[in-house]
């Protein structure tokens, strides 16, 4: 008799379990941040989720069984999706796009390294360990700060 009052009794609060265990989840979350990349709130809302489902049916089988679709659902299908969601994109600022473009040298400096060279419609300071010339052709390797770091470009003839 006291087995049939503890299995009515678990049946009818393992809802309330799983709605605590993804609590639980989701303030884990809270903590550990970036680190699980919202898994941890997306399966404790799967465990909640299935936890209120099953409420009215008093089946703690029930409870697992919904709540293990909703986690299957979203590591099969939606993970890959959302995480590329949330992944920051590598967006390339104005100073980025120079990287890899083609120039000329204007004006060498005196120190030897350092060069004025002209790329596409702007002036640039530029340094580089290769010996150039004015009119060379050249190839942006870098920027750093406001300088270009830069190599003489084989594949071009001077200008």
């Amino acid at each position: 008799m006291g087995n049939g009052i503890d299995a009515l009794f678990f049946d009818n609060w393992v809802w309330l379990m799983f709605v605590g265990v993804g609590l639980l989840l989701i303030l884990l979350e809270l903590f550990f941040g970036v680190y699980t990349g919202l898994d941890l709130v997306f399966v404790g809302t799967a465990f909640i989720l299935g936890g209120i489902i099953t409420v009215a049916f008093h089946s703690w089988v029930l409870t697992v069984i919904v709540s293990g679709i909703i986690c299957f659902s979203y590591i099969l299908l939606g993970r890959k999706y959302i995480h590329r969601q949330l992944t920051p994109q590598a967006v390339k600022t104005n100073i980025d796009t120079i990287i890899g473009k083609s120039g000329i040298v204007t004006e060498p400096l005196a120190s030897g390294d350092r060069f004025i060279v002209r790329v596409g419609n702007e002036t640039w300071q530029a340094v580089s360990d290769q010996e150039l010339h004015q009119g060379d052709t050249i190839k942006v390797r870098n920027v750093k700060g406001v300088t270009l770091i830069i190599e003489k470009d084989e594949r071009s003839d001077p200008v």
